[in-house]
Parts: structure tokens; sequence; C-alpha cells
């Protein structure tokens, strides 16, 4: 499927704030037949997105997300920073969009007689949708003291990471870079790397997003 007609699809699956892309629009004046209006459907669908019982397609709702777009991703965001623990040196950043998936490799620690202390996080993989079929990828590794090579702690967790922005990926890209990902940088952690690409795949069915290579069964209702 060429990225022409896969944008296409993405236009018309369900918005799923649209719920909240309406409540906006309302809290700021609009009435319902005026929403409706501008999206070239009826009041009463207005009123079903209104409730949550339906989700307009990101098509219908272009008008609205033109206006209140911008809210809504900053309604999404986390920051990270990247520490070079030789030097010092901080950069910080703030990403925009949901957190669909965020997966910690862990080093399991053990005493001399084998027995597991506890499990210590080492790298991580978070994904952020960042609307549309654009997904960005921020890796994470542990942040450690230089000269005891120990890990840091912190009561906020997003603190305690080293964090690199990877590119902008389409989700069949996304798909191949955790693939890719854990044959090549997971020799370490075995369990990781054989249910990683799993782990992914139904990240992004869960988020309503079309897989290709899974079998569907679907439900007659």
């Amino acid at each position: 499927m060429d990225s022409a007609v896969k944008s296409k699809n993405a236009k018309k699956k369900p918005f799923k704030w649209t719920r909240e892309l309406v409540k906006m629009a309302l809290n700021d004046g609009w009435t319902q037949l005026e929403i409706a209006d501008k999206c070239r459907t009826q009041q009463s669908i207005v009123s079903a997105w209104k409730r949550g019982s339906k989700q307009g397609t990101e098509e219908q709702l272009l008008p609205l997300l033109n206006i209140y777009g911008h809210k809504l991703r900053r309604n999404a965001y986390k920051v990270y920073w990247s520490l070079n623990t030789e030097t010092l040196e901080k950069t910080f950043y703030r990403v925009e969009g949901k957190v669909i998936f965020a997966q910690a490799f862990c080093d399991p620690r053990r005493d001399k007689s084998g027995k597991l202390v506890k499990k210590i996080p080492e790298y991580k993989l978070v994904v952020h949708h960042q609307g549309a079929d654009q997904y960005l990828v921020v890796h994470q590794s542990r942040i450690k003291f230089t000269n005891s090579k120990q890990e840091i702690e912190n009561q906020v967790e997003d603190a305690i990471w080293s964090s690199k922005i990877l590119e902008t990926l389409t989700s069949n890209d996304l798909i191949r870079f955790v693939d890719n990902y854990a044959v090549e940088s997971l020799n370490n952690y075995p369990s990781d790397a054989q249910t990683l690409p799993f782990l992914i795949r139904q990240a992004l069915i869960h988020h309503g997003v079309p897989v290709e290579g899974v079998i569907e069964y679907p439900a007659a209702w």
C-alpha cells in the first residue's frame, strides 16, 4: 500500500479524541449546530460525539482540528533529557503526542546463590503517536554515576533516563524498526527480544491502527 493510500485511509479512521475536541469547541462558545455545519454532518451526530458514543473521522473533524488541534497536542506530551555523564552537558526535549508504547529492558540482579534480588531497568523504548501515520521513537538509557557505575535513583521516574530522540516513522516503518531492534540490540535480554515484536503490534492494534500480516477473526454482532 503506497503512502498516499495509507494517508487517505488514516483520515477515515475514527479519531480517538473526538469527544475532547468537540468539548473544546463547545467550551469556546460553539453550538452543536455550528459544529455540525462546519463538519458537514447532522446535529444528532455532533451530540453523539459530545457524549462519546460515536467518533468522527479526522477528515470530518478537520475544521475543528485546524483550530483546536494544537491544544490537543499540548495536552499530551512528555519532557525528556539527555545527560553526558562525563561532561555533564544537558539537553532537554519536549515531545508532543500520546505515548502508545513504553517498554523497559531489565537486568535481573541475582545474589551469589542465583536468587533474583531485583530487576534493574537499563534501557527503554517509548513511542509517541504524533497524528496521522506518524510515530516518534525515544530510546532511553539508564543514567549511571561515572565512578561507581551505580544507577541513579529519583522519585520522578523520567529523571533517571538519558534520552535520544530518533526519527519519525510510519506504522510499518515502526514495526520494522522494533523488529530489527529486538534482533540487533537485545542479545542480553532474550525474553524481551522474543516478545517485543508481539508487544509493538499489540500496542498499535489497541490504538486502532491496522497492522499488516495480522490474521483477523471478526465477530458477527
